[in-house]
C-alpha cells in the first residue's frame, strides 16, 4: 500500500492592492468561498503573494473559522480592512459573482511575520 503525503500550502494568493493593507496592519483576515478553501492550519507561516507584484509578505495564520455570507459581521469587516460590512460584501460579491446568502466562507485571520 502506497501513503501519499500532503504537502502543504505555502502560498497565499492576494489581489495586488491588498498589499499595502497587509504591510501596515489594516487587513488581518480573509474570507473565501468553501470552495476555494486554503489548506492550511493555525500557526501555520506562509508567504501571502500579490500577482503583478513582486513583493511578498510572511504571514502567522493566527485563526480559522466559517461564517455564512448573510452572518458576516463588522468584526469581520473590520478584520479585512473595511468599515462597513456592506463594503466587505460588496467587493466579495465582485470577487466571486455567484455568492448567495446561504453560502459558506471561511476566514482566516492572519498577522505579519518579521
Amino acid at each position: 500500500m502506497v501513503y501519499v503525503v500532503h504537502e502543504k500550502q505555502k502560498e497565499i494568493k492576494f489581489l495586488k492592492e491588498y498589499y499595502p493593507l497587509i504591510r501596515d496592519g489594516v487587513k488581518r483576515q480573509t474570507m473565501r468561498l468553501a470552495n476555494k478553501r486554503l489548506d492550511v492550519n493555525e500557526d501555520d507561516i506562509v508567504t501571502a503573494i500579490f500577482p503583478g507584484l513582486d513583493d511578498t509578505l510572511k504571514i502567522k495564520i493566527t485563526k480559522i473559522g466559517y461564517r455564512q455570507f448573510k452572518h458576516i459581521k463588522l468584526e469581520d469587516a473590520a478584520m479585512e480592512g473595511y468599515d462597513s460590512i456592506s463594503g466587505l460584501k460588496n467587493d466579495l460579491v465582485k470577487i466571486y459573482p455567484d455568492i448567495n446568502k446561504w453560502d459558506r466562507l471561511y476566514y482566516y485571520q492572519f498577522e505579519l511575520v518579521e
